[in-house]
């Protein structure tokens, strides 16, 4: 090493004789000879090795001015006032009133008067207002003084009262009324707390604007804690102290590591990005919650035009409230529950008591014009026909003795004492999930073309000159219901209603 060759090269001008010593030792000696040289010499007792009372006094004084910083510090609402405080310092005073409305009590209770559409714009407006508002300008701002917090916040709670105590054993942590009798102590022996001292002092620069700061601790705090004056002595002072390198040399020397180096802890953190992201993060969760509350008013609705009351929780296991019990767990709960089993009604409910007889009299006795067009017809009503049996197997899967259902019981159990078991869990739920939603978009698919054919056909046969079937007066007369224009209409209605509903329980 280069300090190794020094130390020989050193050596050997000085006359020392080395020849028995290790390169360590010979840096070491080299180490106590800069101690005896060091402009702060007088905190190291070259003859006996120890680290002598002015050292002690330059740690009692620094000790007594920071206390009540430290006193300050040690108060948890007092520092959480100071970071708000901080944050409100840098913030452009012309986007105060978007923060406040982006606040979700602020929000909830707009939400009482202002239509949801017109109050989702005003939100993202004021993101938006918010984003561009608070530039990057603000956030250094914001960053720079709260780091300098931190920094200062670890000079003041260094364990002062620790390294005190072995200068004095008697030393107690405040009040000031006594004089400590300090004596010199063995360098070894406070190398480690010299060394702790170092790494969070490193952060400590006079030419940072520390007065924004001070002023902001005494707006927060109702008193200076310190004045500007002395904190400006106490920074230059502990500077000069450290850039002496009379520190770094006690802890070398005395932990016998001839090349120890400070590891420095200067807080480098973003806390503005993350206020600012938070800020953003709740204001879509209140979005969110508008969109879900309105989709959910907005199924409610065309859940009771289509069904009119009644029960319409069909299926046994793909359920709702079955969802929920995984949701309880933090688990993946059924997402397309709802859809499916207003799926289910329909096709019981709506598509056989009222539209399948009716599409099967157009397929089979009507005379159509365009095959193609009564092929994609026929087509829709086969696929739509399937779904019932498709349904009734994915639920079918999740009871106790399903395949879905038996491996979720016994992953629940195992997952009391094996949290692995969460993720297996997941990975099954999120499967089922996924079937059911390919069943929605699969019935959403063919209900719109059979609803379209009947649209198309109601229209039709009102024609004085058909289009699309030639033989309508035939079928009128085999109908069970005359005549068929008001019931096509009344089925497009009734499909084109429940394709809405669909559309949102597949989102």
């Amino acid at each position: 090493m280069a300090e190794d060759i020094v130390g020989k090269v050193i050596s050997l001008f000085s006359g020392e004789k080395t020849g028995q010593m290790s390169d360590k030792e010979i840096v070491l000696r080299q180490r106590h000879k800069e101690l005896g040289e060091n402009k702060y010499a007088k905190f190291f007792r070259q003859k006996t090795d120890e680290a002598d009372v002015p050292l002690a006094q330059f740690f009692h004084t620094l000790y007594k001015m920071i206390t009540p910083i430290r006193v300050f510090m040690k108060d948890t609402a007092k520092m959480t006032q100071l970071r708000q405080i901080v944050m409100e310092a840098f913030i452009d005073p012309a986007i105060v009133e978007t923060i406040r409305r982006l606040n979700p009590q602020s929000i909830e209770e707009r939400s009482k008067t202002t239509p949801s559409k017109e109050l989702v714009d005003e939100i993202r407006a004021d993101m938006e207002k918010l984003s561009t508002g608070f530039n990057s300008g603000r956030i250094n701002g914001v960053n720079r003084c709260h780091n300098m917090i931190m920094v200062i916040s670890q000079l003041v709670n260094f364990d002062y009262p620790n390294i005190l105590r072995k200068f004095d054993v008697n030393f107690t942590e405040g009040p000031f009324s006594d004089a400590p009798r300090f004596i010199a102590v063995k360098v070894e022996s406070i190398s480690k707390e010299v060394g702790d001292f170092l790494t969070v002092s490193q952060g400590i620069m006079p030419d940072n604007d520390w007065k924004t700061l001070l002023k902001l601790l005494k707006i927060c705090a109702g008193e200076d804690l310190i004045s500007e004056n002395q904190f400006a002595q106490m920074l230059s002072g502990l500077r000069e102290i450290v850039n002496s390198k009379i520190l770094l040399l006690l802890v070398q020397y005395g932990g016998k590591n001839p090349v120890w180096v400070c590891k420095s802890r200067i807080p480098d953190e973003h806390v503005a990005e993350a206020w600012m992201e938070a800020k953003i993060l709740k204001a879509q969760a209140c979005i969110d919650m508008i969109n879900t509350k309105e989709k959910k008013q907005k199924i409610d609705a065309l859940a009771r035009e289509i069904f009119e009351g009644g029960e319409l929780v069909r299926l046994e296991n793909y359920t709702s409230d079955m969802g929920n019990k995984y949701l309880k767990r933090d688990l993946s709960g059924f997402t397309y529950a709802d859809g499916l089993n207003y799926l289910v009604c329909f096709l019981r409910d709506c598509f056989e008591k009222e539209i399948h007889d009716l599409c099967d009299l157009l397929l089979i006795r009507g005379h159509w014009t365009k095959p193609d067009s009564s092929k994609e017809m026929s087509e829709s009503m086969y696929q739509v026909l399937g779904l019932h049996e498709s349904i009734t197997r994915l639920d079918e899967a999740l009871s106790v003795d399903g395949a879905d259902g038996s491996r979720l019981k016994a992953a629940i159990v195992r997952a009391e004492r094996d949290q692995t078991q969460m993720r297996y869990i997941n990975s099954i739920v999120d499967n089922v999930n996924e079937t059911a939603q390919e069943l929605l978009n699969h019935a959403l698919l063919h209900f719109a073309v059979i609803g379209k054919h009947l649209k198309s056909m109601g229209e039709d046969a009102q024609k004085k000159h058909p289009e699309l079937l030639v033989n309508w007066r035939e079928l009128s007369s085999v109908s069970k219901e005359q005549p068929l224009a008001p019931q096509m209409a009344k089925g497009y209605e009734k499909i084109h209603t429940f394709v809405q509903l669909l559309q949102l329980c597949s989102q």
